[in-house]
Formats: structure tokens, C-alpha cells, sequence
């Protein structure tokens, strides 16, 4: 497919997050196979405005329109530009793109977006910041407070301040009484930049925003909410990703980024005063540029921080030093005053192994998990980020568990897969075939088991916490293998009270201890394979028991085919399976059939699957498999409750790899849950198949009854057929209507709960059913 990039600036003129974000993804997608232009404004002032030229940027190429305002008369042309218009329209004729994907606006035109809908092509915006609904960009006042909402009138007092000569004095204003009065009344100017803005915003097929909080906020405007999607944005994670030492101590405190007012410098240095440490160092690392006007800040910031020598003022730098500079941080604090949309120097930080303290705005605190991946303070109080930093200060084990949080920062490689996803919803919106983004995925890098001659060449994980018995049989399988290869058992345990690190210490195994606060499926799976020597990684679970001495060496085998991204086995029940668990399990049996290899060549093919054989195409199971290293670098478990080995499915697959279901590879893991959990269960596993690959299979209430009563046949033939004693049935049998019940009430809410965005009773529900799973 090809599509054309639209952006206010680009490598190498300017090199911000909407810039960085641009071009990474530019890149990645042209690894997918598409072909990418980039249409950008550049401002050179010795060439006239207008003048054109085109410029390669590793690979990409950009066609960029000189422009430096010579002929802005009047506030509509810093949003409305007909020579600009002109120009676009011209390039759309050229290039003849099959999607136009808008990054920025600021400086060209927003009637490109008309521009691009007048000529018929599918229209994608991602909303970087609000420059949109704020002239300024950051809903955020000269006197540095977040306008919270929008008030014109207000917005006029502020937009004078910028542009005088666009803008008549508020204080005059209305005297005469031939004009309104501006201190009470919005100009026509901001009303008719109101009315513009809403009408090109609903041309898009859709708005991206990079965050959910972000999406709330732009959604407080008359706009699409059907075609609005939080996407937040992907880091190339092989550029900064570094492991540190935990319990390094804390001496080196900085920022990293634009130093201007909204950005908060000030209300750092305020803090970083108040911490009463002589050796700790504060280093700003920043080019101070005009900040609408404002060309006196740094000289107020050194003033603030006085003639002592533990404030270092570094200045401009430049990207590919990124990583060093991080490098010599030991916490990264981002102070921001207004909002922000995404974050990136958040997940700079976080790569880099930096522990990260963040004002606690909505999007800052997505990154962040809510508190999980770094510290919040409450925002534009120094007070409290300077309490946030001396509990790092006093706090070892915080400050270890802080650090080397990368794993949780999602990859380009996924962020270009979603956003491929969101590009098929605008072909559909658009009225034009998906198969126009189809594209021949991307031949796999062949990489070998045996590379660099590992001490190692597989790591078999374990995650534990309180395993029982059950765990003494699983360690004593994984240690009674018989391979061809060296391994390393790696456990991590989640505060065990039982006798599990007791039983763990009779085995030469590395044990890593984290609170149980920490643990998190995928995230914690993500630290294992971080940690892991080894080029392929087992993944296990503490209840999952090998049924042989061949179940690594069956499963590591997978792993000579170089596209394979991962492999999972045949799980057998336990002796004690409850019959509706059996019912479920039934054909997982040892050695029934070939192995199965799943790939695609093309997304296309993916796309017109039913969802139940996207679903069959995307399955993955962690409670036994195995993954390559290289791999998950590139597309981790993403932080979820329940589901993230599916999720990791569909990525690895939309990505190109192959992943293999070997029924040779066996375990013996069941569980016998409750009526009531088996329930929540299913609700959060519709909830993500609906996400995931549109599964939606009860999709009526009144389906739920007609459903139960199939079930309830069903699962009574089942118990009937069942080797347990009259009495046992009868039990059982009493419970079928129940169970049958809970499991087409679960699918039903699942799927629902998603189409309905969890708003109103749904939040509720959801909020309930999601305990305790």
C-alpha cells in the first residue's frame, strides 16, 4: 500500500516525539512492505516560501514545503493556508496515496485534511497534542495553569499575548461600541476557528490519540467517538535498552528535554533544593528555545538554582547521544505542567533502566501503571516530588524494583502492527477494499539457537508462588530432562510462605524475588526473558508438571526453523479434573496428530478468516511453551490482566513469524475452579477474544438462556459418560445448569462490555468480574 505522512516537521530539520514517532513508524511499515512518502514543512529562511524539494532520510523519502509566514496577515493563516492547500493537492495528484496519514498541522494547513477528502483518499489523524482545540497546542496559560476547559473568551486574553497583531487589546476592546466586547464575548476569529476545526476533524475516517486520557479529553468536542482509538505510540526498544544494576546507589537525578515552562524545569530544581544531600548531582539536559515569546528562562532557572555546582546545565543534545546521556541517570524526572498526550521521555527512561518520577497527569500515569513502573507526585508541587525523591533516596529495595522497568514499554514492531489494524477500520470507513494493505510480510532474519555460543543456549522460567505440592513434582520434571543442550533454570518468585523457596533451594537454580505486588503475567514472563542466558526461553508455570524426560527437547526443536517465534504444547489433565474442566481439555491428549505451523503470508489472508480461524491462527498458551529471546525483544507480552499470550499471537503472526502448536511436548496441567470463577474467567477471555479477532458468540441476553440450555444437554452427557461413582454424578449433575449458565453469561458480557467501551453499568460490571482472576 502506499501512504503518504503528513507532518509539521521531520528528520533532519526537527527531531520531537511527533517527529520520532513519524519516522520510526515510517520505517517499520516500510519493512512491512508498504511504501511511505513523507510530505513535511521545513522553514529555511534563504530559500522563498513554497519552494519544494524532496530529501531521503534513511530510506524514507520527505517532500518538503519551505514555509516562514511572509504572507500571514491574519490569525486564519495559522491554520488555514490556500497556497499550502495548493501545494498538497498537487503531491496527492503525484503520488496517487492509497491512505493519508496526518501527524501534525501546525505551521501548514488544515484544509489538507479537505484537501484529502475532496480527492476521494482514506483519511487517518493522529492527534499528538491539542494544537487542534488550543491554538497553543498545550491547553496550558501564560501563568503555566491547564486550562481545564475551554473558554474563548479566556483563550482570546491569551492568544494576544502571541499574537498582538492578530489579536486587538482586550482592554479597549468594546469602548467604542462598534465592536463586542472581547473581555466577555469570543472574537469571531476563535469562533470561526471553532466551527473549521470540528468540520475538517469529522472528514477523518479516523483519530488516533495516544493515550486513553488524551481520547477523553479530545472527546469533550463534538467528535466521532465510534472512529476515535487510543493508540499509544511504540519506542524502537533496541536503541536505548539497557539493564543497570538494582542496588546501585541513587546519585544522579535529570530531565531530559525541551527546557521551557511547561515542561516544569523550575518546579524540579525547587524540589531537587530541598533534598539535603550533598552528593547527590542534578543534571538538565535541554536546549532552552523561545517559548512563545519567553527568551528569559534559563537565566531564571540558573538563578534558582544559585552558585552551588550540584545543578549542571548541559544544554542541547543530540539524539544519538540519547542513550549515553540516560545512561549517566540514575532517576529520570519528568516535572511536566500541562497534560502531556503521550510521554516519551517516560519510556526513554524506562528503557534505559532509569526509575522514573513523573507528575501525576493522566497520560504520565498510563505510562507509569498507575504508580506500578515508576513514582507520581501530585503535579506543581515540589513539595511532594521532593517527598517522592527522598523515599527513592531511603528506600533501597523501591529504588532496585524501580529500575529496569523496560520491559514493560511497548516496541515499534507492535505499535505498526495495531496501527496496520486501525488503517483496515479507515479503508471500511472510507469505502475502500482492505486488501489494498496487503503486503507480502517480511522475510525473517535467520537467527540460530547456538549464536555466540551461549554458556547456555535455553533458560527454562518458572514463576512461583505458593506452588505446594504440585511445584515439587514440576522442578523435579524440569531437572530429570534429557536434552542435547545445556539449560539454566531461572525461578521468580512473588513472596512464596508456603515451603516453595525451601523446596526451590535443593536445586542449582537462579532465583529472583519480587513482592507479589509486582507480579504480572506478561510482565513478568517479559523480566524472565530479560534475564534468561539463554537464546530460547521455556516458559512454565509452577502447576504445569513435563509429562517426560523429552518435553524441553521436543520443544526446543521447533526452534531450528529461524521464523519461528514461538512454540506450545499439549497440556494433559490431572488425575483429580473435574468433568467440565476434562470437557475442556478433551483432545489435548499426547502425540493425537502433527505438529501444527501457523503463519500467513499476507494480512489479507488473516482478515478473511471467520473470527473463530483468526482466533485458531493467533493461539498461543504460556502455562508450557517456549519463545525465542530476539523475538520478544522486538514484540513483548503486553501488561494485561488476563490473555496476553493470545495478544502475543496475533502479533507474532501479524508480524510474519510462524508459531507452532507440537502435540510431542506434553504437561499435565488442570484446575478444578468454581462455578463463580470459571465465570469471570470466561468474561475476561470474550472480552479479549472480542478484542482481539471480533469474537462474538452470544450475542443476544436472550441467547444466554436459549445457549444454557444446549449446554446443560451437552454437559450432562458428559457427566453421564464420566468413571466417577452414581453419587458423584448426581453432584455434578446439580451443578450443570449453573455452570452452563455462567459460561454463556460470561461470553455474552465479555464481548459486550468492549462494544460498549465498559461506560456506565458496564465499568461496573467490569470492575467486579475482573477481581480475583
Amino acid at each position: 500500500m502506499k501512504i503518504l505522512y503528513v507532518t509539521s516537521a521531520f528528520l533532519p530539520d526537527s527531531r520531537g516525539g511527533t517527529e520520532l514517532h513519524a519516522f520510526y513508524l515510517a520505517r517499520e511499515m516500510q519493512r512491512l512492505g508498504h511504501e511511505v512518502l513523507v510530505f513535511s514543512r521545513c522553514g529555511d529562511g534563504s530559500r522563498p516560501d513554497y519552494d519544494r524539494d524532496k530529501i531521503e532520510v534513511d530510506g524514507i523519502w520527505v517532500q518538503r514545503l519551505n514555509y516562514n509566514f511572509q504572507d500571514a496577515t491574519s490569525f486564519e493563516w495559522i491554520y488555514k493556508n490556500s497556497n499550502v492547500d495548493h501545494h498538497f493537492s498537487q503531491l496527492l495528484q503525484e503520488y496517487q496515496p492509497d491512505l493519508v496519514h496526518v501527524h501534525h498541522l501546525t505551521c501548514l494547513s488544515t484544509g489538507i485534511l479537505q484537501v484529502t477528502k475532496d480527492q476521494d483518499v482514506p483519511l487517518v489523524m493522529t492527534l499528538h497534542d491539542f494544537w487542534m482545540v488550543c491554538p497553543r497546542g498545550q491547553r496550558i496559560d501564560t501563568k503555566l495553569n491547564i486550562c481545564s476547559t475551554i473558554d474563548r473568551v479566556k483563550c482570546h486574553k491569551c492568544l494576544a499575548e502571541l499574537w498582538p497583531h492578530f489579536f486587538p487589546d482586550v482592554s479597549s476592546a468594546g469602548q467604542s461600541g462598534l465592536i463586542p466586547d472581547l473581555s466577555t464575548e469570543a472574537p469571531e476569529s476563535l469562533k470561526a476557528w471553532d466551527a473549521h476545526i470540528l468540520e475538517v476533524l469529522n472528514l477523518c475516517d479516523l483519530l488516533i490519540c495516544p493515550s486513553e486520557f488524551h481520547r477523553q479529553k479530545m472527546l469533550e468536542f463534538d467528535l466521532p467517538a465510534a472512529r476515535m482509538e487510543a493508540l499509544p505510540h511504540g519506542l524502537d526498544r533496541d536503541l536505548l535498552e539497557r539493564s543497570r544494576d538494582p542496588q546501585a546507589p541513587l546519585r544522579r537525578i535529570g530531565f531530559i528535554g525541551s527546557v521551557i515552562p511547561s515542561k516544569g524545569v523550575q518546579l524540579l530544581i525547587e524540589a531537587f533544593n530541598l533534598l539535603d544531600d550533598s552528593d547527590l548531582e542534578l543534571n538538565i539536559y535541554g536546549e532552552a528555545p523561545n517559548f512563545h515569546g519567553d527568551v528569559g528562562y534559563l537565566k531564571r532557572l540558573k538563578e534558582l538554582a544559585g552558585v552551588e555546582a550540584r545543578v549542571n546545565f548541559i544544554g542541547a543534545y543530540d539524539q544519538n547521544e540519547l542513550a549515553t546521556i540516560l545512561e549517566g541517570i540514575d532517576v529520570l524526572v519528568v516535572p511536566s505542567l500541562w497534560w502531556e498526550s503521550f510521554c516519551l521521555t517516560i519510556r526513554e527512561g524506562l528503557l534505559s533502566g532509569c526509575a522514573v518520577v513523573a507528575a501525576d497527569h493522566g497520560p504520565m500515569r498510563e505510562a507509569l501503571a498507575d504508580g506500578k513502573d515508576g513514582l507520581l507526585f501530585e503535579p506543581a508541587n515540589s513539595e511532594d516530588l521532593a517527598r517522592k525523591l527522598k523515599i527513592l533516596l531511603g528506600d533501597r529495595d523501591l529504588l532496585a524494583r524501580m529500575r529496569n522497568r523496560g520491559h514493560v514499554v511497548k516496541g515499534i514492531e507492535r505499535c505498526a502492527v495495531e496501527t496496520t489494524d486501525l488503517y483496515r477500520c479507515a479503508l471500511t470507513t472510507a469505502g475502500k477494499p482492505p486488501s489494498l494493505l496487503d503486503a507480502v510480510l517480511p522475510a525473517i532474519e535467520a537467527v540460530s539457537v547456538e549464536e555466540d555460543s551461549p554458556e547456555f543456549p535455553v533458560t527454562v522460567f518458572i514463576p512461583t508462588y505458593n506452588g505446594g505440592e504440585t511445584f515439587k513434582r514440576v522442578i523435579a520434571g524440569v531437572f530429570s530432562q534429557t536434552t542435547s543442550f545445556p539449560y539454566e533454570v531461572l525461578i521468580i518468585d512473588s513472596g512464596s510462605t508456603d515451603g516453595t523457596l525451601d523446596v526451590i533451594a535443593e536445586y542449582n537454580v537462579r532465583l529472583i524475588k519480587i513482592p507479589s505486588r509486582e507480579f504480572n503475567h506478561g510482565l513478568t514472563r517479559n523480566l524472565a526473558v530479560r534475564e534468561a542466558k539463554g537464546k530460547i526461553v521455556a516458559l512454565l508455570t509452577h502447576d504445569a508438571v513435563p509429562y517426560d524426560d523429552t518435553w524441553l527437547e521436543n520443544l526446543v526443536s521447533n526452534f531450528d526453523d529461524p521464523e519461528v517465534a514461538g512454540a506450545y504444547c499439549h497440556q494433559l489433565p490431572r488425575d483429580d479434573c473435574n468433568p467440565f474442566q476434562l470437557d475442556r481439555l478433551r483432545g489435548w491428549t499426547k502425540a493425537d496428530g502433527e505438529r501444527v505451523i501457523k503463519q500467513i503470508e499476507t494480512r489479507s489472508e488473516y482478515e478473511a478468516l471467520p473470527p473463530m480461524e483468526r482466533y485458531l491462527k493467533i493461539a498461543f498458551d504460556d502455562v508450557a511453551s517456549c519463545v525465542r529471546k530476539s523475538t520478544m525483544g522486538k514484540i513483548p507480552f503486553e501488561r494485561r490482566q488476563f490473555g496476553e499470550d493470545v495478544a502475543w499471537g496475533k502479533q507474532a503472526i501479524l508480524s510474519g513469524y510462524k508459531i507452532v502448536m507440537d502435540p510431542r511436548s506434553v504437561v499435565v496441567h488442570s484446575h478444578n475452579n468454581s462455578i463463580w470463577y470459571e465465570f469471570k474467567r470466561v468474561y475476561l477471555d470474550h472480552q479479549n477474544l472480542h478484542d482481539l479477532v471480533g469474537m462474538h458468540l452470544v450475542q443476544r441476553f436472550s441467547d444466554v438462556f436459549r445457549f444454557t440450555l444446549t449446554g446443560t444437554k451437552h454437559l450432562g452427557g458428559i457427566i453421564r459418560r464420566s468413571p466417577i461413582s452414581l453419587m458423584s454424578k448426581i453432584g455434578w449433575w446439580a451443578k450443570v445448569p449453573f455452570y452452563s449458565f455462567g459460561q454463556n453469561l460470561g461470553q455474552y458480557l465479555g464481548a459486550r462490555s468492549i462494544i460498549e467501551n465498559k461506560k456506565g453499568v458496564w465499568g461496573w460490571i467490569d470492575t467486579r468480574l475482573k477481581k480475583g482472576v
